[in-house]
């Protein structure tokens, strides 16, 4: 065990605690954004501490510190429990039960900590300088970032509990600015893996690129009802939306649009979204929660019926479920819940065939507004950009249109859904395939 743990430990059952957690992570951070081949800004941190949550009468008392001296610890345990005294007694206060966990190989890179920085630097330059140099019409970039991070994670409590895992993730973030006449258009490509290696360069660039040229010349069309085909990042971020009502905290403080739904259908029954801790190339994939419970795979929509929320111990407790592993939280943060790998399952159509089974519809690859969006009715209105589908083929771009409606209702408006899964932070690490709605009010002149 972690000697720092243990002595906090053993200093929270003497001082009175009937049950103890600590959690302790340790990490690094690097982001370098650039802009007009120079650097905008520069990260490059790292981070320990430790958190230690006690239980007493049902009482939660929790601290956390930085510093793991002795004297600092000490002082640690005297401060979580003075706290605990301050809130209320509630039985669903508990640790879980301690379980084994099997490991997830494949999680992190070594290789990722003997990358030299200026390698890192001179990748989001590279985004930059080959985005400008591929296509005359794109101009600049808005955006080009490259990140990365590694730590480990150990949690420890009184029922004996002692896991720990490590982790690292890699991303590339590029967003390019394309000009003709007074018209700009911007177009965003994303690339993430393991480590540095695993970015793909030439990809990121050249999609960043004909995304933003390939909406040049938009027009105006006219307010209609249509069929909607959705990029996978489109897709992803409405998923994305909808994160946050899986949540069982959310369900009990009646914020969720989810909320008494269960049992019930809520989309197309092509619709299955799971919640995967355990997915392979999953860049929130972990073997325990926050809590130290075993990783699993939630299925939460299944053939569009609602089949589960997410639960840490506590709001598990107080529903009558069990926990799905959903714990989530830094050293500085008692356990929430939370989404860790979003999916939408994919099916087995591809995307080229999705557009060809519309004859007079939109193609949409950017949502703008999503922060307009309700996340407890679900309503929204968001601007898009996208192409106009004749006859199963992308033909015009088009500009100024929004669409309306509520994500119960586009959800259960599915009528086709791609093999092309692609993944993107929002709300979580969120992935999508192509989405095919039936019909929807599309707002243009």
């Amino acid at each position: 065990m972690n000697p720092a743990a243990e002595r906090v430990l053993r200093q929270a059952s003497q001082q009175g605690a009937e049950e103890a957690e600590v959690y302790l992570s340790r990490g690094t951070e690097f982001t370098v954004k650039v802009y007009q081949r120079e650097i905008e800004s520069l990260v490059s941190a790292e981070s320990r501490g430790l958190g230690l949550r006690t239980l007493r009468e049902h009482r939660v008392g929790f601290a956390y510190t930085s510093d793991v001296d002795d004297a600092a610890l000490d002082a640690l345990v005297d401060e979580a429990l003075a706290n605990g005294r301050y809130n209320h007694p509630d039985e669903a206060n508990v640790l879980p039960q301690t379980q084994p966990f099997e490991p997830l190989p494949g999680l992190f890179s070594p290789a990722l900590g003997r990358v030299d920085p200026q390698r890192k630097i001179d990748f989001a330059l590279e985004m930059e300088r080959r985005a400008i140099s591929l296509d005359p019409r794109v101009r600049r970039v808005s955006e080009a970032v490259y990140s990365d991070g590694s730590g480990e994670v150990e949690i420890y409590n009184s029922r004996g509990l002692e896991a720990s895992y490590q982790r690292s993730v890699a991303y590339g973030v590029l967003e390019t600015i394309a000009e003709q006449d007074s018209e700009m258009q911007s177009g965003f490509a994303f690339t993430h893996g393991r480590d540095m290696d695993a970015l793909e360069l030439d990809s990121v660039v050249r999609e960043a690129v004909e995304n933003a040229a390939g909406l040049l010349g938009a027009v105006r069309v006219p307010t209609a009802k249509v069929p909607v085909v959705l990029h996978p990042h489109a897709a992803a971020m409405i998923l994305g939306i909808l994160s946050s009502s899986f949540s069982g905290d959310a369900v009990l403080k009646g914020r969720s649009l989810l909320a008494g739904r269960m049992g019930q259908p809520v989309a197309s029954k092509l619709v299955t979204i799971t919640d995967d801790a355990r997915l392979p190339d999953g860049l929130a994939s972990r073997p325990f929660d926050g809590e130290g419970v075993p990783a699993q795979r939630n299925e939460l929509i299944q053939a569009g019926v609602l089949r589960s929320y997410l639960h840490n111990t506590y709001t598990a407790n107080r529903s009558g479920e069990r926990s799905t592993a959903s714990a989530v939280r830094s050293y500085k943060s008692v356990p929430e819940v939370g989404v860790t790998n979003l999916v939408l399952t994919p099916g087995d159509t591809g995307r080229d065939e999705l557009i060809a089974r519309v004859d007079n519809g939109l193609h949409v690859s950017q949502l703008h507004g999503l922060n307009t969006v309700n996340p407890v009715s679900g309503e929204f209105s968001l601007g898009i950009t996208g192409h106009w589908i004749e006859k199963g083929r992308l033909t015009r771009p088009v500009r100024e249109l929004t669409v309306a409606g509520n994500v119960i209702d586009l959800l259960k408006r599915i009528v086709g859904v791609g093999n092309d899964l692609r993944f993107i932070f929002a709300g979580g690490f969120v992935g999508s395939p192509t989405v095919l709605i039936e019909e929807l009010p599309v707002g243009g002149t």
